[in-house]
């Protein structure tokens, strides 16, 4: 994501969780709209690559002494951001689509909103606009 997008986001909202659920939200939409381009889509490629850093950046964040997550969920969060990588290879390879990683990012987008398993979330691309 470009430094301009993301200091977009941030003017939209202050709180962090909602900051995180819209970066989430603006690469998971890319994936899902260029999920059936092919894997040898520049835009699948872009937004593959865009999604790859969030995690990358997420990961870093995660293993910071300071950060506030329970270890458990730092934990979690970070064997997931392994998976992400390696999904992520196999996309690009042409060996799998975009599916699971779109499945991983609505999860922890769920996740964000507080939002449990078992319930239907309140979506905030309604309010969003996407």
């Amino acid at each position: 994501m470009s430094i301009a997008a993301y200091q977009q986001t941030m003017a939209e909202c202050e709180d962090p969780r909602r900051i995180e659920y819209l970066v989430f939200l603006r690469i998971t939409l890319d994936l899902e709209t260029n999920r059936d381009a092919g894997w040898r889509s520049a835009a699948l490629k872009d937004a593959l690559w865009r999604n790859l850093e969030l995690w990358n950046t997420l990961r870093a964040d995660l293993l910071e002494d300071g950060n506030a997550l329970p270890e458990a969920l730092r934990a979690g969060l970070v064997s997931l951001s392994f998976s992400v990588a390696r999904q992520t290879t196999q996309v690009l390879r042409g060996e799998a689509d975009a599916g699971t990683l779109i499945d991983i990012n609505r999860s922890v987008m769920r996740g964000l909103q507080g939002v449990a398993r078992t319930e239907a979330p309140a979506p905030m691309e309604a309010s969003y606009g996407a």
